[in-house]
């Protein structure tokens, strides 16, 4: 009877022991990698009083991949990195006739960050990777053209510019949340909002021919959100 005994009381802290183990392996926030894609709201704001900006939908959705490396056992901290071809627009209206414009900038948008119980924060890096302005009246694709006078001539010259080559790469914090609809054996369907504000301008200096054309470059604020699927491996 006390071999019996002994040997109940063995199987229960074999069990107790085993349990405690698979709590442990719950806990683990696994390493994981994923696919994700977003809508956009952007917003140009520069300093130039003839040109007039709103909140514009992006249309096409950026498609990316993701990946999560724990920094904690208990879910609390994670280093991010997101690989993304993200699209931005700009509808405004120019001159005094108000004719507006749709402009689309295209980037490859690197952005490292960390997740803190869901909270995210990245810097996004936003390397030029197309352009395209389309004159919403003519129905028309159409770059942005400048008349000016030059020094010691009377007569104004006109300018045509090339968008593509004038992009800058842009650095742009991106704050959010990451909320998960899905927890599957660590894999997570999320549900993502996040908000950016680029901190350089979008084009370079040299794309406007003058100094005091200067004032039409800016910056762009954008609210997104999308889903994301992360596999645990």
């Amino acid at each position: 009877m006390k071999n019996l005994w002994n040997f109940l009381l063995g199987l229960c802290f074999v069990s107790v022991a085993f349990g405690q183990d698979t709590e442990v392996k719950k806990n683990l926030n696994p390493f994981k990698i994923g696919v994700q894609s977003q809508v956009r709201l952007s917003s140009f704001s520069n300093d130039a009083k003839s040109e007039e900006h709103g909140f514009t939908f992006s249309g096409t959705p950026d498609i990316g991949v993701s990946v999560y490396i724990p920094a904690s056992k208990k879910n609390a901290v994670g280093i991010t990195a997101d690989i993304s071809l993200a699209n931005y627009q700009n509808t405004y209206t120019s001159g005094s006739n108000k004719i507006e414009f749709t402009r689309t900038f295209n980037y490859l948008m690197i952005v490292p960050g960390i997740n803190f119980e869901n909270v995210t924060f990245g810097i996004g890096i936003g390397l030029p990777m197309g352009y395209h302005r389309h004159n919403n009246a003519t129905d028309a694709a159409e770059e942005e053209m400048w008349t000016f006078l030059q020094s010691g001539s009377p007569t104004p010259v006109t300018k045509t510019g090339d968008g593509k080559a004038g992009m800058n790469m842009v650095i742009e914090p991106k704050l959010g949340y990451s909320y998960p609809v899905m927890n599957n054996d660590g894999s997570q369907l999320n549900l993502n909002a996040q908000v950016g504000l680029m901190l350089s301008n979008v084009f370079k200096e040299e794309y406007y021919p003058t100094a005091n054309l200067q004032n039409l470059n800016g910056t762009m604020m954008s609210i997104s959100l999308g889903v994301q699927y992360m596999f645990a491996l």
